[in-house]
């Protein structure tokens, strides 16, 4: 899964960073596009998000009171001047089969079609989630559920927000994995009779052990990402 996420800076810049927050807890940072973190510094930003999108399961589109706001010297409302990077990025993500979600932040109205260039005036048909600063967590939770075509309740994000949580897997991680030796370790005595430690020495036997510290340590917390992602 990869999400593309379109905004102005000047005008919704904090709900999409914030949304941009959750969705990494849930994905890998790369699998989020968020033009701040994702191009980096001397990259060709059209290219950069040409590519993007090309790749990207989703776009949030994010519209605030400012996303049509017209700029200065000609007053001209940026949407409408063919170099404006947000309808270019709109125009791309419609292009293609993936879902292209409006976000309406802080109570703003969709556009009407006739505000709109043609190229991009599709965007006015798509079902537009709220964003709304009071009701925040339950809209972010409607947001990614859409995303990822579920109907989840829970938050996920917040589960990284226990400190129990990845603590419990670490040692989940290594009792699995001090499980996996004392499985071989009985293997190999079924069929040498001779205990593991006889085969391969005593300081190599120690050194097993205290390696799958780390390493359970280690596939404990892949195994808590990898469920995090399925939800």
């Amino acid at each position: 899964m990869r999400v593309f996420i379109s905004y102005r800076r000047e005008d919704t810049a904090s709900a999409a960073g914030r949304v941009y927050d959750r969705l990494c807890l849930l994905l890998k940072k790369p699998d989020v596009f968020f033009d701040v973190s994702a191009v980096r510094a001397g990259e060709d930003f059209e290219k950069s998000i040409v590519s993007a999108i090309g790749s990207s399961d989703a776009a949030l589109v994010f519209i605030g009171d400012k996303w049509l706001a017209p700029v200065q010297p000609n007053n001209m409302v940026r949407i409408w001047e063919p170099g404006d990077y947000v309808r270019a990025e709109v125009r791309s993500a419609l292009a293609r089969p993936i879902l292209v979600l409006p976000v309406l932040v802080a109570g703003a109205q969709m556009p009407k079609p006739e505000q709109l260039p043609e190229d991009v005036r599709v965007i006015t048909t798509k079902n537009a989630l709220p964003l709304r600063h009071e009701s925040f967590d339950d809209d972010a939770e409607n947001i990614v559920a859409a995303v990822f075509g579920t109907t989840a309740k829970e938050r996920a994000w917040e589960d990284k927000e226990k400190p129990w949580s990845k603590f419990a897997y670490m040692a989940g991680g290594i009792i699995a994995a001090l499980a996996i030796i004392l499985v071989g370790a009985l293997v190999h005595f079924w069929l040498l009779a001779v205990p593991l430690s006889a085969s391969i020495g005593k300081p190599t036997t120690m050194l097993i052990l205290i390696a799958a510290l780390p390493f359970g340590s280690w596939a404990g917390l892949k195994y808590k990402a990898w469920k995090r992602r399925l939800r």
